[in-house]
């Protein structure tokens, strides 16, 4: 039995809507309707060096969250539920388009609100630590998904795919060299691991890694970041120059597994106060979704039906 060819668009769609879904049922979890969430999730990222203007309004939206109390988990876990299902409708409907520009809108409101710009305004962004956060991702998909079905060409894709994703490596490089940041410094490298995760909720064997690169980082913190940042360039080349290569996706995903597991500590799902996945998980619909066909075995599968029909 053949395979029908591989549809991106439409694996992009439901798998943002999934992703949405997802994420609001997080927000119902038990541990959310604790006061312990603004102080082990909001607040941190409120005062992790943030300029004024924005610790004011990330201030602003956790005592609205306090005062509306429950409110504000169901109000979280209708909105996302609703845009995720409305996503799900298609990309082409009118639902679909609305569950679209909805999420574009709420998303910044997090984005803003909850995730302080991803940490991009800190004054020391690191993809290590998980900037620019998981939103600008949904946002790229969303702004994909509502450009007219007939610009999704191979050619489009490919070259979306391919500059996206060695810019934003290659950011991520410039953000892990540049002095300014502080993580050629035994403290400032140990941070990555260490400000979001070593909070004693997360499970004993991942707090246990977690340490273990904390120690590290200050012991080796020139030749580590040293290391960071080469696979970070590697990376950027490899994605600009080799997009198709498996090679490229399998140190990709090691790399971004690695990422989530370690000083994301998986988006701190396990602490039981995640409120998403992290960037992991739309980067790599992102990535499956855009390059997808042209990995051999898909493309293989590709040619197959086409032969077929």
């Amino acid at each position: 039995m053949l395979t029908m060819p591989f549809d991106r668009r439409r694996a992009l769609a439901y798998g943002l809507g999934i992703l949405w879904i997802f994420d609001s049922l997080l927000k119902i979890q038990p541990a959310m309707f604790h006061s312990l969430l603004v102080v082990n999730v909001l607040a941190p990222a409120a005062t992790d060096s943030q300029p004024p203007w924005l610790f004011h309004i990330m201030m602003e939206g956790a005592r609205l969250w306090i005062h509306l109390g429950v409110v504000a988990n169901i109000l979280n876990f209708l909105i996302e539920a609703v845009i995720g299902i409305l996503i799900l409708k298609g990309p082409d409907t009118t639902s679909g388009r609305w569950g679209l520009w909805i999420s574009l809108i709420w998303g910044a409101i997090v984005w803003i609100g909850a995730e302080g710009l991803g940490g991009l305004v800190t004054g020391s962004p690191s993809v290590i630590q998980g900037s620019p956060g998981s939103i600008p991702f949904y946002a790229a998909a969303a702004i994909l998904l509502l450009v007219r079905k007939d610009w999704w060409t191979e050619e489009h894709v490919y070259q979306v795919a391919r500059y996206g994703l060695a810019i934003f490596w290659f950011i991520a490089f410039i953000w892990e060299v540049l002095p300014s940041s502080g993580f050629w410094t035994p403290n400032g490298l140990a941070a990555q691991f260490g400000d979001i995760t070593m909070n004693g909720n997360e499970p004993t064997i991942l707090q246990m890694a977690i340490n273990a690169m904390v120690i590290s980082s200050q012991l080796h913190p020139v030749l580590e970041n040293g290391i960071y940042s080469a696979i970070l360039l590697v990376l950027s080349l490899l994605s600009f120059f080799r997009p198709k290569s498996r090679w490229t996706a399998i140190i990709t995903g090691v790399w971004m597994i690695f990422l989530w597991a370690v000083p994301q500590a998986f988006g701190t799902l396990l602490s039981g106060t995640g409120t998403d996945p992290g960037m992991f998980l739309p980067f790599t619909l992102l990535a499956w979704t855009l390059l997808g066909p042209q990995f051999p075995f898909m493309h293989q599968r590709q040619a197959q039906s086409e032969q077929a029909s």
